[in-house]
């Protein structure tokens, strides 16, 4: 289990690292540092795999680049840490709490007058599929059925303990969640982009999980069943049949997905449920 203390700190010119040493060499931060540089800037996250050595021969890694924000997310950055080093130290809580991440290699960030320019990530390939492709494949299985409830007692387990461990995932849809098949044919998650997730303490009253709910609820997903969300939402709370007031919670996540098909979306929010979060090959 990797710890904080495990990374070493570097510095490279105007960039300031955290590296793990078993992994980081000189000829990768040159080619990270070189790749970094020389990407445009954008809005947007960008993400590219890289071998290193290059070839068939090179073991792959992700990089993940963070670029300047604008003025508002530069003043917010001046007083914390690069979303690269946010990844980092997230990803180091979640695996010290049990919970599977990507390893991280390195992560570093660039700033001017303490604000952030740019900041990077690299993290270790896991062997897996996202959520939806796991389950588009799942579904010409014939131990579909049996792998999928199992799968999903599992993961909504899962989620209920991120939770009691005060964890709030920053964007827990459905593929941002890695699975990996072992050889037994047991399922692992990953949880992927962490960046923006939270740790708060046991004794602050915060209710920002239910916004965790309703992300993993807002996908239409391949072979998910109405039956199967009520499963998922049954097996999170721990109960095999809802309360009146769990019912009520129930039917204010089954709102909130309609506004958020619709503001993300664009889905008429008046379809009935059954309609509104059947999944569409075509369309998805």
């Amino acid at each position: 289990m990797r710890k904080a203390t495990d990374y070493r700190s570097r510095r490279v010119g105007a960039w300031r690292l955290r590296v793990s040493p078993e992994h980081w060499s000189d000829d990768l931060q040159e080619k990270v540092l070189t790749l970094v540089a020389a990407q445009a800037p954008s809005k947007h996250p960008q993400t590219m795999a890289i071998d290193v050595p290059a070839g068939q021969n090179g073991k792959r890694f992700y990089l993940k680049i963070f670029h300047d924000g604008g003025p508002l997310i530069g003043i917010k950055d001046i007083f914390r840490p690069s979303k690269a080093f946010r990844f980092w130290r997230q990803g180091v809580a979640l695996a010290s709490a049990g919970f599977n991440v990507p390893e991280t290699i390195g992560a570093g960030e660039v700033r001017r007058f303490r604000v952030v320019r740019r900041s990077f990530v690299l993290t270790a390939k896991v062997d897996g599929w996202p959520l939806p492709v796991f389950l588009a494949d799942l579904v010409n299985t014939r131990e579909r059925l049996t792998t999928k409830r199992n799968g999903l007692m599992q993961l909504a387990r899962l989620i209920q303990r991120l939770h009691r461990y005060g964890f709030v995932h920053g964007d827990l849809i459905a593929s941002n969640l890695l699975v990996v098949v072992a050889d037994s044919r047991e399922l692992s998650f990953y949880f992927m982009d962490n960046d923006r997730t939270h740790w708060f303490p046991g004794w602050l009253p915060q209710s920002l999980w239910k916004r965790n709910l309703i992300q993993l609820n807002r996908m239409p997903l391949p072979g998910i069943t109405l039956q199967d969300r009520m499963r998922f939402l049954c097996a999170y709370l721990g109960q095999s049949h809802l309360s009146r007031r769990e019912r009520e919670f129930a039917r204010w996540i089954e709102n909130k997905t309609r506004q958020r098909r619709y503001e993300c979306d664009g889905v008429d929010p008046t379809l009935s449920f059954r309609k509104l979060m059947h999944w569409n090959a075509d369309v998805e």
